[in-house]
């Protein structure tokens, strides 16, 4: 991973790596399944441990826009933050420039640590498998720990 090495010390880097690896992964898994996915986030624990996290969406109604859903999981994320050492929340999105679909995963680790990570993909049009680009990463803003 560019320019994180740079930010994070040893652990922290571990940590993002595994929470990239396996944001990307489940983000894979429910591709194969369907044509897009929920908004989902994996928490890194203080032991180090990975999980998955459950939010409550429902005050968002029956059909939230994705920015809604992501500032309301944010929120939450917010509060679990002091239980936790790093965060990927990981979100559909289009990338309008590129005219193709992507795997957005916000990375964050309370070291400071802040990376937007981007999987492009397209799927064919009749069948066959996903066709998935280059992972292009970015410096961010932290939102949980900020």
């Amino acid at each position: 991973m560019p320019s994180s090495r740079v930010v994070l010390g040893e652990l922290a880097q571990a940590d993002v790596d595994r929470l990239l690896d396996a944001a990307i992964r489940l983000a894979k898994q429910h591709l194969a399944d369907a044509s897009e996915f929920a908004p989902f986030a994996i928490v890194a624990g203080i032991d180090g441990r990975l999980h998955e996290a459950e939010f409550d969406l429902t005050s968002l109604g029956k059909h939230p826009g994705s920015a809604q859903i992501v500032d309301a999981t944010t929120t939450q994320l917010r509060a679990i933050a002091p239980n936790a050492r790093g965060t990927a929340l990981t979100v559909n999105t289009r990338l309008s420039e590129r005219k193709t679909d992507a795997v957005e995963v916000r990375l964050e680790h309370y070291e400071g640590g802040a990376l937007l990570a981007l999987l492009p993909y397209k799927r064919p049009r009749f069948s066959g498998a996903i066709d998935f680009g280059d992972l292009m990463i970015f410096p961010a803003t932290p939102e949980i720990w900020n």
